[in-house]
């Protein structure tokens, strides 16, 4: 494997049906536009032994965090020898980040099998009536660690809560209630809203947890608030808070006005390992009874012990701060795998 230039392969047979196979242009105009957008990315590709490109993946660093891999194909001689994998692998290697891509049911169970993710997605304007997915492929040594950078909190819109943490039982009702809110972003990010992921306690059925629904949002960039913060108000979005160092976290609310249920809504650019991190642990409760309910008995204890400690000015921070410990161990459990 190596890295090629595209503009010295524009009239390679191979390189045009493997371009040809990852985004399907309709003609010869289509084709040539293809190729001049990957003269802007960076290319890995793999060889036969005569030496033709057999593969290839196009894609382009995102953040410090993420690559996003925009085309990758492979000759259909060249198939089911796992080279489309290896040429994946090798990218996570070299640049040591998680790797996200959108994709259709085509090509949906290689990124599952890869180990990736998989979440569905906002239609592309390229593919009209296709159903899309997001598919993350975690990068265990980032998950394992925190940003060592100050988060740079800002409030905007909204204010830190005081009070008593009022735990209620699993509610049946908190499914609804997070497709409610789903819907309302969905309509207003269009194809900006790469994946609207439920997680947080009220994601894990049998979990008590603060009636308040978090949403994990993911962007293109949510440092580019441009692009996506005047449609979130506009659909009675409140912008709560921001923490560019913090994986550029951005936080919402549903306004008053919205008739939603209150909720937590948290803007991450795609690739984010704490957004990987708040769905595999959701997956995990849910599907480890005894670490869920371990957990239940953690949330309880750090709510009362905060109510001691605080009372009604007690922080939801301090409540979370009570509960890392347990949340860290289990994350090491989980991302060790």
């Amino acid at each position: 494997m190596r890295h090629i230039q595209i503009s010295e392969y524009r009239q390679h047979p191979a390189v045009r049906e493997l371009l040809a196979l990852a985004a399907d242009p309709v003609d010869e105009a289509a084709l040539q536009e293809l190729l001049d957008d990957c003269e802007r990315l960076q290319v890995l590709a793999a060889f036969g032994k005569d030496g033709t490109p057999a593969a290839l993946a196009a894609y382009r660093l995102h953040d410090k965090y993420s690559l996003c891999v925009e085309y990758l194909a492979v000759l259909g001689t060249q198939q089911r020898r796992g080279l489309a994998s290896a040429l994946l692998r090798r990218l996570q290697k070299l640049h040591g980040r998680c790797l996200w891509a959108t994709t259709d049911d085509d090509a949906v169970d290689f990124y599952r099998a890869l180990g990736c993710v998989i979440s569905d997605s906002a239609a592309d304007p390229r593919w009209p009536g296709a159903r899309r997915y997001l598919c993350t492929l975690p990068h265990a040594p980032l998950l394992a660690r925190q940003p060592d950078t100050d988060p740079a909190y800002e409030q905007v819109d909204g204010r830190p809560s005081r009070g008593i943490i009022d735990l209620a039982p699993a509610d049946g009702r908190w499914p609804d209630d997070f497709e409610k809110i789903r819907a309302a972003l969905a309509a207003a990010l269009g194809a900006r809203a790469l994946a609207i992921e439920h997680t947080g306690s009220t994601s894990v059925p049998g979990l008590p947890a603060k009636p308040l629904i978090d949403i994990a949002l993911l962007v293109p960039d949510a440092d580019d608030e441009e692009r996506y913060v005047p449609q979130l108000r506009a659909a009675g979005m409140v912008f709560w808070h921001r923490e560019p160092g913090w994986y550029k976290h951005r936080m919402f609310k549903p306004g008053a006005g919205t008739g939603l249920a209150n909720g937590n809504i948290h803007v991450f650019s795609a690739g984010s390992p704490e957004f990987l991190r708040m769905v595999l642990f959701r997956d995990h409760l849910r599907s480890h009874p005894a670490d869920r309910d371990a957990y239940a008995e953690v949330k309880r204890e750090a709510a009362q012990q905060l109510a001691a400690l605080r009372g009604a000015q007690g922080l939801v921070m301090d409540y979370n701060r009570i509960k890392e410990p347990f949340i860290l161990d289990l994350h090491r459990r989980i991302f060790s795998r």
